[in-house]
């Protein structure tokens, strides 16, 4: 990474790539869309730092749907950090981070900050729950950093948007986290997916808002899930600076 006086992070999600690149959801195909949210991302932010793919890569949870993701970041030269959603293998993210610019890790440090990105997937379950061994991790080297920046990224929302529909998949114990933010200026900044569509809000020092998928929105607080026509894919570019400032922008397709 380019030593700047920040760093910039681009957050894409819920590609729900299948195994079938014709596949079609929401009359949008998957594949398609997501090469073009990356081939934008190619022209217009190659000066990015690294990509955060923050879960539901895959739809299907197959081999195939992961090769088909190596074949849309092949092109670009940027780090992708890969992390799972509800409809994600675990395991097989594991083994795809082997290739080229692929990787899967719990944390890492871009100083004066930490960026952690939480698996809360549930097995057997689309709703969301943190892990204790990560949490601790989380809690151990924020209170051995005190004077340094955090930075989180999570699948599953940790507090309720108002969609009663994507409220019932919230993170179970959302509150070993919120907790944590509620007590420490260090948290900045989190993310997530999950909800395909935009909700943000702050609570103590630390942004906290979600960001649209590659592919079909919902409409927001909507009681079911409910396909938003009107709105496009888009990501979310984030600036972490070395104030601890962290700037934050939803970027939409035409």
């Amino acid at each position: 990474m380019g030593k700047k006086n920040h760093t910039k992070i681009i957050q894409i999600t819920d590609l729900h790539l299948g195994k079938d690149k014709n596949k079609v959801s929401f009359d949008v195909n998957t594949f398609n869309s997501a090469k073009q949210m990356l081939l934008h991302i190619k022209k217009y932010e190659g000066d990015s730092d690294l990509i955060i793919i923050s879960g539901d890569i895959s739809d299907d949870g197959s081999d195939a749907s992961y090769s088909n993701l190596t074949e849309l970041v092949k092109p670009i030269e940027i780090p992708f950090y890969l992390m799972p959603g509800n409809h994600d293998s675990v395991e097989k993210i594991r083994e795809f981070s082997r290739f080229d610019n692929l990787n899967s890790k719990l944390y890492f440090e871009e100083d004066p900050w930490f960026v952690f990105m939480f698996n809360t997937k549930k097995n057997g379950s689309p709703n969301g729950y943190l892990k204790n061994d990560e949490i601790k991790v989380f809690k151990d080297i924020l209170n051995k950093n005190r004077n340094k920046y955090f930075m989180v990224f999570l699948h599953h929302h940790p507090v309720k948007i108002g969609s009663p529909s994507m409220d019932k998949m919230i993170i179970e114990n959302a509150e070993l986290l919120i907790d944590v933010i509620k007590k420490t200026k260090s948290v900045h900044g989190v993310s997530w997916g999950h909800v395909h569509n935009v909700y943000e809000t702050r609570i103590n020092n630390a942004q906290l808002f979600s960001t649209p998928s590659t592919c079909y929105q919902s409409k927001p607080k909507s009681e079911t899930f409910i396909i938003d026509e009107n709105e496009r894919p888009g990501y979310r570019v984030i600036k972490l600076y070395d104030t601890g400032d962290l700037e934050s922008e939803v970027i939409r397709l035409v």
